[in-house]
């Protein structure tokens, strides 16, 4: 929904995908990060989400198969995209003068950048202690410095802040910092 600051009316409401979490701006689009993914259709598997609704699951251990991103023209008014994302999609990210936005994906160890030109994930960077290896970071919170060189991503059951590179079509993890239990949060400090 979009609320007015001033008198917290509701303004307008946005049909997005399963389980929306956070919002990001980038230009004049909005892009909300869907936990459940994208609304399941006639063919789609499907499992309990709460209250009624309903989440796209895998066929064979039933849980949720897959986040997504919507990405809202906020100027025509409507839903212009539906992007497929790693499981379980939390935070969002808009890179300072670069033209992406990053999609922290819980489920799956990862952080995707999306082009919003295209409106398309055009790389994916895993942020795990071992790229390739178990799971068990849980990205779910991320900021970028200034300069949109650097990502810091918040691993929560890693109990780390991932340092990510984000030069285009080379972004990578440069390491690991140690960090308290569970960080849900992270700021960049100018």
């Amino acid at each position: 929904g979009e609320i007015d600051a001033a008198t917290g009316k509701v303004l307008r409401l946005f049909d997005v995908g399963v389980a929306p979490h956070d919002v990001a701006l980038a230009g004049s689009k909005a892009y909300v990060s869907n936990r459940g993914g994208r609304r399941p259709d006639a063919a789609s598997v499907t499992g309990p989400a709460g209250r009624g609704t309903v989440v796209r699951v895998d066929p064979v251990r039933h849980i949720a198969s897959e986040g997504s991103v919507s990405v809202i023209d906020l100027a025509a008014g409507n839903v212009v995209a539906e992007i497929p994302a790693g499981r379980h999609a939390t935070a969002l990210a808009a890179v300072p003068g670069g033209g992406r936005v990053l999609v922290a994906e819980a489920g799956s160890d990862t952080v995707s950048a999306i082009d919003t030109s295209s409106d398309r994930i055009v790389e994916t960077i895993a942020v795990g202690p071992l790229p390739g290896g178990l799971y068990g970071a849980s990205p779910s919170a991320i900021a970028v410095d200034p300069a949109g060189t650097t990502a810091y991503v918040a691993n929560g059951t890693q109990n780390a802040v991932a340092v990510v590179s984000l030069r285009p079509g080379a972004a990578r993890l440069e390491g690991l910092i140690p960090v308290g239990w569970f960080p849900g949060a992270v700021v960049h400090d100018v």
